[in-house]
């Protein structure tokens, strides 16, 4: 015999109700994108979606599950993203180039997407009142150190604090998205080019050849 919730459980995931689920967390995006985290109640995404608060809480427990929803789609969407354009890449080099560009690239046609995410992230918290997604940043910056060690051991990247150069990889990148998010005139494409410039020319072997001894070249 099936209880209420069972019952109501299968309807969800009913193709008509997955098709709903996902017209209410585009909607919640669009409200976190206008609004802001703080603001963006359940009146305001069923005004936004064009449904009835009762429809939001027949298909979502809560505000913050469709919240978390709408960041944990992105991640899943752009993680599925970047393997796809960095399964051909040999190398760490290639790949660390090829798994920057991917990110950027995925985000350039989902500037409300990633306003919305990034609400998500600064604001959720979990039971214990901890940022719900400060373990996202942690497992990215984990294992683009390790590509970087990679890279060192094949002779492809100098010597430096693996550790460290990964989340300053990261910073950097969070903060061309940022810049971008906020400001419509940024060229994503541009930015994105001087990111991927600036990383290589950081981690590279070969510039690390050129300025082993900048005095060298004054004494000749």
């Amino acid at each position: 015999m099936r209880t209420n919730g069972e019952a109501a459980g299968e309807r969800r995931g009913t193709v008509g109700g997955r098709a709903r689920r996902e017209q209410i967390e585009r909607a919640a995006a669009e409200v976190l994108a206008d609004v802001g985290y703080a603001a963006a109640s359940v009146a305001r995404i069923a005004q936004q979606a064009g449904v009835s608060k009762g429809v939001i809480t027949y298909h979502f427990r809560s505000k913050d599950e469709i919240l978390r929803r709408v960041a944990l789609r992105l991640f899943r969407e752009c993680a599925d993203h970047i393997v796809a354009q960095t399964s051909a890449a040999a190398g760490p080099a290639a790949r660390l180039r090829a798994g920057i560009s991917a990110e950027l690239d995925f985000f350039s046609s989902r500037r409300l997407e990633f306003r919305a995410m990034a609400e998500v992230m600064a604001n959720h918290r979990d039971a214990s009142f901890t940022r719900a997604f400060d373990d996202v940043a942690g497992v990215e910056a984990v294992a683009l150190a390790e590509l970087l060690r990679q890279g060192q051991a094949l002779g492809q990247f100098r010597a430096f604090d693996a550790d460290e150069v990964a989340h300053l990889i990261g910073a950097a990148k969070n903060r061309v998205l940022d810049r971008w998010a906020s400001d419509e005139a940024l060229d994503l494409a541009s930015a994105s080019a001087t990111l991927l410039d600036f990383v290589e020319s950081a981690v590279s072997v070969r510039s690390a050849m050129r300025i082993s001894d900048p005095f060298d070249e004054l004494g000749r």
